[in-house]
């Protein structure tokens, strides 16, 4: 039997968090946004209870048909703080490892960036990696 891992809340921005999934290989109509949080469901296709005796439930689910194999749902659930925290099932962390994490965390943070340059009225200018960090400059319209 599986069970979920709940990891720390990053995420903050829902949009940019389901463009960093898109990015990570997740087609945008298999990824569920609700306002209120919806049930998971485990790799036999029934409903979760290993984080919440209620049922664990998130706001934002990857499907477990579209996880791949026997997998369990992949969620993020909306903390009390306003960060969605992810829902990953110990089964499913051979997909969702720690490098996969770090890759959504990038695409994140690049996404929020990208954002509020925006916002700002920024131009993007250059995209290059030094060092193995990427280096991001914009210009002033």
């Amino acid at each position: 039997m599986s069970e979920y891992a709940q990891y720390e809340g990053e995420y903050v921005d829902r949009d940019c968090l389901v463009n960093a999934l898109v990015e990570q290989g997740y087609a945008r109509e298999h990824i569920e946004v609700h306002e209120t949080p919806q049930q998971l469901i485990d790799f036999q296709g029934h409903a979760t209870h290993y984080l919440d005796p209620a049922g664990d439930k998130a706001e934002i689910i990857v499907r477990r048909n579209h996880v791949g194999g026997a997998a369990n749902d992949l969620g993020f659930k909306k903390q009390e703080n306003g960060k969605f925290a992810p829902i990953i099932s110990r089964y499913d962390t051979g997909k969702h490892n720690t490098k996969w994490l770090d890759g959504l965390k990038r695409s994140y943070t690049d996404g929020v960036m990208q954002k509020a340059a925006k916002r700002m009225g920024l131009k993007l200018k250059s995209r290059t990696t030094v060092n193995g960090k990427l280096v991001v400059k914009y210009l002033q319209n």
